[in-house]
Parts: structure tokens; C-alpha cells; sequence
């Protein structure tokens, strides 16, 4: 096989494959190929310089307090805590469903993401998603009030689950996610097409405009990889043009002061 032919065939399937599909396929090749080199079953690799698609990311828009109020409000009494206990706390939809009574620290103000349920596991626990997604995540004194009054008012299951139905059973992804959010979404006015997942967003968006670190939105929302943040939320970043001015004025301030002559007092001007 010659490069030109894996570039025709690359250029085929950008037709009718999404961007990121057609870089995964060609990265799947590629490995293939760079083995076989190295078991030298073939003498090089044709996988070289494929020009794909220009893929650009659609930007995020995160949803305001606002707008993530309104949501809560437009839910059902029983499930408008799930609003705000995964606006603020990032949590994943498999996450937030699978929260335990025993995962809430109170007192400690900590909340901890140890299992989920997978789509369609009817209530069966199984590891997070990632190794960096089992983690512990500071809780917010809304979230704490919201859940406090939740489990007063709707006591956890036996498991200690908090989201149930009203006959104690575990909420599956399709009944929150789409048919309770669409509800929600829709008679809130928000954005058409808005789903759980933008209360993530949400989340990264308030912690990015608070001055959190890039690697620490990272951990709180259990990536693997930081760099997914800055390619996800970096047009989210404050604006940081005055902290740059700043800091080079204050260092050259610094140095002009350190370096300047000392002249004494009683000195007489040069004439």
C-alpha cells in the first residue's frame, strides 16, 4: 500500500464519517502500520502525512446561575436537588444517579465519587468511568443545604442511593437525562438542545472564571488529561491582559529600584 492510496481512502470515508471518527481510523492504521515496521513485516509505514478534515470545536456556552436556577425550578419537586447537587459538584449523569448517602461527608464538606451506573444497568454499580474519575470533590454549602432538605424530605434507599423514584427504585439515564431534562429545558426557555451535561460545563465554567487552576478543574471533574480542559473551556479563562501588564511592571519596578545610584542627601547638583 502507498501513501497516496491511504490518503484516497482517507479522504472517501471523510464523507461520510465524522471528523473525529476518521482521526481515530487513521490513528488505528497508523499504530497497525508503526507494529509491523517494527516486527519488519513491511520495510515503512504509507500512514504519513494524511491531510484530514480541519475539525474545529464547536464552543462551549455554559449556562448561567441563572439559567441552571430556572432548570431546577422547572423540575419535578423531587428532582430539582439533582440540578443543583450536579451543577455543583460536575458530576457525570452515571455519577450523580449512583450518589450515595455514605459518598457525603457533611462535616468534613466533601463529597466522594466511588461507583456509577452505566446506561441500562438498572441500578447496578460498576467503577467510574477512569481511574482519575474515582475522586473527592469539595462540597458546596448549596449543594449540602440542597441535599440536607432532599433527604428530609425523600429519604435514601436502603443502599443508601439518594436519587430514587418515589417507590425507592434507582432513576435510569434515559428518565433523567432526556425525559425529566427535556421537560425542564423546555419549560425553562433554556437553549434548545441544552441536556445534563452542560451542568458540567456550568461547573468548569464558574471554577475557570474563579481562578482555579486548569489542572484542579481537571481533578474535580475527573479527566484524565488536563489538556482536555484547555481545549474545552480555555475561551472560558478570565481575561488575564491586566495580571500581565502587572507583572512585568512590577518586575522592571523592582529592578529600576534595586539598580538605581544611591546619591546622598547633602550632594550638591552637577552645574
Amino acid at each position: 500500500m502507498r501513501p497516496s492510496e491511504v490518503q484516497a481512502w482517507a479522504t472517501d470515508r471523510s464523507r461520510v464519517l465524522a471528523p473525529t471518527t476518521l482521526q481515530q481510523a487513521v490513528g488505528l492504521l497508523r499504530s497497525v502500520y508503526g507494529a509491523a515496521v517494527l516486527d519488519r513485516l513491511v520495510a515503512s509505514s504509507p500512514v504519513v502525512r494524511i491531510q484530514l478534515p480541519r475539525h474545529e470545536r464547536e464552543r462551549v456556552v455554559p449556562l448561567s446561575v441563572e439559567q441552571v436556577a430556572a432548570l431546577a425550578e422547572a423540575m419535578p419537586e423531587r428532582y430539582r436537588t439533582m440540578v443543583l447537587t450536579q451543577a455543583g459538584l460536575g458530576l457525570r449523569i452515571g455519577e450523580l444517579l449512583a450518589l450515595r448517602v455514605q459518598d457525603v461527608e457533611f462535616l468534613r464538606r466533601t463529597v466522594r465519587i466511588e461507583s456509577h451506573f452505566t446506561q441500562g444497568s438498572k441500578g447496578e454499580r460498576s467503577d467510574p468511568k477512569t481511574p482519575r474519575s474515582k475522586r473527592t470533590i469539595p462540597l458546596p454549602r448549596v449543594v449540602a443545604e440542597a441535599l440536607a432538605a432532599h433527604l428530609a424530605a425523600s429519604p435514601a434507599a436502603e443502599d443508601g442511593t439518594i436519587f430514587t423514584t418515589r417507590k425507592g427504585a434507582p432513576l435510569g439515564h434515559v428518565y433523567y437525562g432526556h425525559n425529566l431534562m427535556g421537560r425542564a429545558v423546555s419549560e425553562a426557555g433554556l437553549p434548545k438542545g441544552t441536556t445534563s451535561h452542560d451542568l458540567r460545563h456550568h461547573y468548569a465554567s464558574v471554577l475557570l472564571a474563579a481562578g482555579e487552576s486548569v489542572v484542579a478543574v481537571a481533578e474535580r471533574l475527573g479527566h484524565e488529561d488536563a489538556s482536555l480542559v484547555l481545549s474545552t473551556y480555555g475561551h472560558l479563562m478570565p481575561d488575564s491582559d491586566d495580571r500581565t501588564r502587572s507583572a512585568i511592571d512590577a518586575a522592571w519596578d523592582a529592578a529600576s529600584a534595586s539598580c538605581a545610584p544611591d546619591v546622598p542627601q547633602d550632594a550638591q547638583p552637577v552645574r
